[in-house]
């Protein structure tokens, strides 16, 4: 064929219904098309032939139609191009027949290779056939070229250059913006670049709106009008920095004169320095016939206590007193206080009457009598503290049944059932803690039942707990061959559930199997008052009652009757609707309960 159209691409609109798009130039295969969909944004997608859209009229010199799986929606651009390979499959052999059609068809092909090649060029930029560019190299890697503009240097030549992008005025809701548009926050007067393409929303200011990633900040106004204010004010206070110079400078002329008459009074004052000099050496010649005569003062002081030490022929040691004391025959002294002793102290006998205060160390080898003293009184009740080991046959002692729970130094207040653990922090380092420890069975309530309609139990705690154990011990019933149930409450124990199908619950009973209905869980049955009857004893596990799902029971109980035949009961069932279980009711099936004791544990949950 001859080649007589240079069209190699088409383009349509999307309106969202079409699917069927016609091309008009010839193709030699499926694959030299390329198919393109440009959204309203300007982002390209290329399409997968057989995935996206199927081609038909392959060779055919009219063209033929790409089908798309999906119609383009409205705003997109469906682009259809010929790529023909840039390749030459026609083999020539020697002596064989001229191939006319396959000539044709490599020639055909060398023109759509030219078509293509135009069509791209006509799309480049380019100098004009009279324009010329001294060096058309581009030499500047990617990492320098990165979000920059293609633009010229100085000598034409091809170059980058560092541009912000396109004004667009005030920011507006509703708006397309492209990379590198530029924009006014009116709200802050701050200026915005545009990051990523896309149509505004929300609203101002742009670092809080929804699309504040999409924006960078080229320009703070409020730090620009805060450098203009510091400048002019650097700018009055050089001002006034000149004018304090001029001032100063004025007043060191005047200081330089004060300094002048200054040195003369100094000239005046150095002679009456002199003159002091030699009074004050007369007044150190008197100073030195004063302490003369403190030498002698002192002297016949020594000779005077020597004298008072020698009182009714004692003269062993040395006595001091800060006031005259009184030895008389028989050697004791009356009327002294603020004795000091010196020295070693020697007497065959020593009574001492009231309180002796003795600071630093007593020695000496007699101190077991002093000992023995200490230790007959054992009266001592309050204010004993002693530091170390208590040890020895006359240590301190404590009396019989004096160290208990009111004389403990413990942070809080006893609870039955609680042990007494350390605590580091706490008064007295202890604490008195459920015993059981993390995750394990934990005191809640006891009650001890006393001829009562009901037994109910409150201390739920879903924070804490995750299951209940119930041990009921020895119950009996005021009325006989009646049943122990219990009764579940979702509002704290204000009502408990009683209806007639509230409870589902299946019992295996001395071997026998039973299912049903009932308006409360069955945990005893045939128990009564008789003589030979010793009540009912057993367990009911209560599973994750704060759990708003069915509240699942089970039990287990054991009994003898009046007869001496024991009875074995176990029970399963759970509470037929869906509620936070926060109370519970032990319950007989008719009367009171007449005695027994009912006991509730949680399962701590960590």
């Amino acid at each position: 064929m001859t080649v007589t159209s240079t069209n190699q691409k088409v383009s349509f609109s999307g309106n969202g219904s079409t699917t069927v798009f016609a091309y008009n130039f010839k193709i030699f295969a499926q694959t030299d098309l390329l198919v393109i969909l440009r959204s309203a944004t300007g982002t390209e997608t290329t399409q997968q032939l057989t995935s996206k859209y199927t081609v038909s009229g392959v060779g055919a010199t009219s063209g033929g139609n790409v089908t798309m799986g999906t119609a383009p929606p409205s705003g997109t651009t469906l682009v259809i191009q010929r790529v023909q390979p840039q390749l030459q499959g026609l083999d020539l052999v020697p002596n064989d027949p001229f191939p006319a059609q396959s000539m044709e068809d490599a020639l055909d092909k060398l023109v759509f290779n030219v078509q293509s090649l135009n069509e791209e060029v006509g799309r480049a930029i380019k100098a004009s056939t009279t324009n010329t560019i001294g060096d058309t190299e581009f030499t500047i890697s990617a990492t320098d070229r990165a979000n920059k503009l293609f633009s010229f240097d100085s000598s034409g030549n091809l170059s980058i250059a560092q541009e912000l992008g396109t004004y667009k005025g005030d920011w507006a809701a509703s708006t397309t913006y492209a990379v590198r548009d530029l924009v006014k926050d009116t709200s802050t007067n701050n200026i915005f670049i545009c990051i990523t393409a896309h149509t505004s929303s929300g609203s101002q200011p742009l670092t809080t709106n929804t699309d504040a990633a999409k924006w960078a900040l080229i320009v703070d106004a409020a730090s620009a009008t805060t450098s203009q204010t510091a400048a002019a004010a650097s700018a009055t206070a050089s001002a006034n920095s000149a004018t304090a110079s001029a001032s100063s400078a004025s007043s060191s002329s005047t200081k330089a004169d004060e300094a002048a008459a200054s040195a003369s009074t100094a000239s005046t004052k150095a002679g009456e320095a002199a003159t002091s000099a030699t009074a004050s050496a007369s007044s150190a010649t008197a100073a030195a016939s004063s302490a003369t005569a403190a030498a002698s003062s002192a002297t016949a002081a020594a000779a005077s206590a020597a004298d008072v030490a020698k009182v009714e022929g004692i003269t062993n040691g040395t006595v001091s007193a800060n006031k005259a004391m009184v030895v008389d025959s028989a050697k004791d002294i009356t009327g002294g206080r603020n004795l000091t002793i010196t020295g070693e102290l020697d007497a065959a006998t020593l009574d001492i009457s009231g309180n002796v205060v003795v600071s630093g160390t007593v020695d000496g080898v007699d101190l077991q009598t002093l000992n023995t003293a200490v230790s007959a009184n054992t009266s001592k009740t309050t204010n004993a503290t002693h530091s170390g080991e208590v040890t020895g046959s006359g240590a301190l002692t404590i009396a019989d049944n004096i160290v208990d729970e009111a004389n403990l130094k413990v942070s809080n207040s006893p609870v039955n059932g609680y042990m007494l653990t350390a605590q580091s922090g706490n008064t007295g380092g202890l604490t008195w803690a459920a015993a059981g420890g993390s995750g394990g069975l934990e005191f809640i309530a006891s009650t001890d039942v006393n001829n009562a309609s009901t037994a109910n139990f409150t201390g739920f705690n879903s924070s804490k707990y995750d299951a209940y154990r119930f041990v009921f011990s020895n119950i009996v019933t005021v009325s006989d061959n009646v049943s122990l149930d219990v009764r579940t409450s979702s509002n704290g124990g204000s009502s408990y559930d009683s209806g007639s199908n509230n409870y589902k619950m299946s019992r295996i009973k001395g071997g026998s199997y039973l299912a049903y209905n009932a308006t409360s869980f069955g945990v005893g049955v045939d128990i009564g008052s008789a003589s030979g009857e010793d009540g009912c004893s057993g367990e009911l596990i209560v599973f994750g009652p704060h759990l708003t799902k069915r509240t699942y029971l089970i039990s287990s109980a054991f009994q003898i009757n009046n007869s001496g035949a024991s009875l074995s009961l176990y029970n399963t069932g759970y509470r037929d609707s869906s509620a936070d279980v926060d109370a519970l009711q032990f319950l007989a099936g008719s009367g009171n309960l007449e005695s027994g004791t009912i006991t509730m544990y949680g399962m701590v949950n960590s």
